[in-house]
């Protein structure tokens, strides 16, 4: 830790602030400021903060179905210093430095219910099968001019109008916000943040970020949390929004994260690509457990709005060779680089919470050969395949009943989220919106 910090000393100037961040249940950082000079303290013996911090809803509002044991009194805990994520800040004012915390129990132990020790225990239990996953993330994103009395697409500065249809790939569009892409690169640059590229993806103003295969998946998924927070921080620096939900406007496309996943052996040999068999077992392993999964691969009720039956976001389990309307799909590839792309969750997940999902469900599926069953042939319509629970309470009800995530996520983890969304998604039921109103206020 020593180190970490004389290294950052010797490359940034010393921190005048220093912003602490926890990656919540639902993939948002909540965190909080302290004074520059604490920075070793912050190091070494972390933070006491509430414990409320990793559970509470989407509004940061802890609810009070929450507050039983052991959360009664929503006490402090201790959160540790994650070893490795001591960044500069590039876009603030004055020098400043970021760092992660994780959650710790009373005995300084991780804790269980931290969707970070989630992930980790689910990737000891490859490690013990000699199975050594890799993944890369890929997340899309609105930029959004919030000026008018709803979001709109961000539109030309120039006043240039413009482009019709989603552009898929275009680069004058990338040319239009170039300021916002060079940000985005100097800051990755400075955070050591492997992005790859970020390119237009299908609907007007919606770009997608890449990063670089890792197989430190944990460091991965938190690199895809930094440049979300470096990407919005950007936008708004430009006087734009960038908005990761899932589906932030009705007549555009939704924004999905997808991940691509290999498993290695010991000599860092591809298993997938040794023996396709594994391949396909891993992907019936995913197969298996897709409906189940949802709860935690779309956290929302927006969420939810992305799966529509005409489109580009997968609404059943079916999988497929270089065939992009299935939810796994296998890209080209040669055998060192083989690979599945889980292409269900929206940009709006938790990636801690995806990878562990994702690496559960090949982990079953490698370990007890399971059949993926037919495959959605190249060039053809998708098979029908298997039906996924596509409103928020019944992907809540199959995830939070299911034993499979009781044993890989762990049973405190499952209890205390799962009783955090459901009264989240009460709540939001209860809710009178616009829509209540246009459709029955003078109707009924």
């Amino acid at each position: 830790m020593q180190s970490e910090i004389e290294n950052y000393l010797a490359n940034n100037p010393a921190p005048q602030s220093i912003d602490v961040l926890i990656t919540d249940a639902n993939g948002i950082l909540r965190g909080k400021q302290f004074p520059g000079d604490q920075l070793e303290s912050l190091c070494k013996k972390g933070a006491n903060l509430p414990i409320s911090l990793m559970f509470g809803d989407v509004r940061g509002a802890t609810p009070d179905a929450l507050l039983v044991p052991p959360l009664v009194g929503d006490p402090d805990i201790n959160y540790k210093m994650i070893e490795g994520s001591l960044r500069p800040v590039p876009w603030t004012k004055v020098p400043t430095a970021q760092l992660f915390l994780r959650a710790t129990d009373k005995e300084g132990n991780n804790l269980a219910s931290d969707p970070l020790t989630v992930l980790e225990n689910v990737i000891k239990r490859l490690n013990d099968d000699n199975m050594f996953p890799t993944i890369a993330l890929e997340g899309e994103f609105y930029l959004l001019d919030v000026s008018k009395s709803s979001p709109q697409p961000l539109k030309p500065a120039n006043g240039w109008p413009s482009f019709e249809g989603p552009q898929v790939y275009a680069l004058e569009p990338l040319r239009e916000v170039q300021g916002f892409l060079d940000g985005v690169k100097d800051v990755a640059h400075a955070q050591s943040i492997p992005l790859t590229s970020i390119l237009c993806e299908y609907g007007d103003s919606q770009f997608e970020m890449n990063l670089n295969h890792s197989s430190e998946v944990t460091a991965h998924a938190r690199d895809f949390m930094l440049l979300k927070h470096a990407i919005k921080n950007i936008a708004e620096a430009n006087g734009q929004l960038a908005s990761f939900m899932a589906m932030p406007l009705n007549n555009n496309g939704g924004s999905g994260c997808h991940i691509h996943v290999s498993l290695l052996d010991e000599e860092g040999n591809n298993i997938f690509g040794q023996d396709e068999a594994n391949l396909l077992a891993g992907i019936g392993g995913l197969m298996e457990t897709l409906s189940e999964s949802m709860g935690a691969c779309a956290p929302y009720a927006n969420s939810y709005r992305r799966y529509k039956k005409e489109g580009w976001s997968p609404n059943s389990g079916n999988w497929g060779r270089n065939h992009r309307l299935v939810s796994l799909r296998i890209p080209i590839s040669g055998d060192k680089d083989k690979r599945v792309e889980h292409r269900i969750a929206g940009a709006d997940v938790n990636p801690y919470l995806l990878c562990s999902a994702v690496l559960a469900g090949i982990h079953h599926g490698v370990k007890n050969s399971i059949d993926p069953g037919p495959e959605s042939m190249e060039g053809q319509i998708p098979e029908a395949g298997i039906e996924l629970p596509t409103r928020w309470r019944e992907a809540l009800q199959a995830f939070s009943g299911s034993e499979f995530f009781k044993d890989y996520f762990g049973e405190e983890f499952m209890e205390i989220y799962c009783r955090a969304k459901f009264t989240e998604e009460e709540n939001f039921h209860m809710e009178v919106s616009d829509r209540d109103h246009g459709w029955c206020l003078r109707t009924v």
